[in-house]
């Protein structure tokens, strides 16, 4: 008898899935993790009802004025902030910002590598657009 695969939750983006019910799951760990940090990092601070403090600094980040450097450091820090607030199981081992200045400056484009603690060799890499 098939041993039916333990929901986590639900993948982003939303699927739908009339198999498992009526969204699409993820149904390992290193995948569950990957959509939590996707959600952490899209929402921003008090967007989230009843959590005032969940989610990141990303998008209030994009309108500051500052330099490139400077915006850099400053979205990583929102980054790996978040992550320790939030995902403690999640260590970020490398977080790479992209920006266009000139032609989109108010958009972003984060790598970020990251693995859980408690799963050796667990490496995974996120790709994320940010849009003010």
């Amino acid at each position: 008898m098939a041993q039916t695969p333990q929901m986590l939750g639900i993948r982003i983006p939303y699927r739908r899935d009339n198999l498992n019910g009526y969204y699409e799951q993820v149904t390992t760990d290193l995948e569950h993790a990957k959509t939590n940090l996707t959600m952490l990092l899209l929402t921003s601070k008090g967007e989230r009802p009843m959590m005032p403090t969940y989610g990141s600094d990303l998008r209030h980040l994009l309108f500051s004025q500052n330099t490139e450097s400077g915006s850099n450091i400053e979205l990583e820090d929102a980054v790996r902030n978040a992550v320790a607030v939030w995902m403690s199981k999640v260590q970020i081992d490398d977080v790479f910002i992209s920006r266009d200045f000139v032609n989109s400056p108010y958009t972003a484009s984060i790598s970020i590598s990251f693995s859980l603690k408690t799963i050796p060799d667990s490496q995974q890499e996120l790709e994320l657009t940010i849009e003010a």
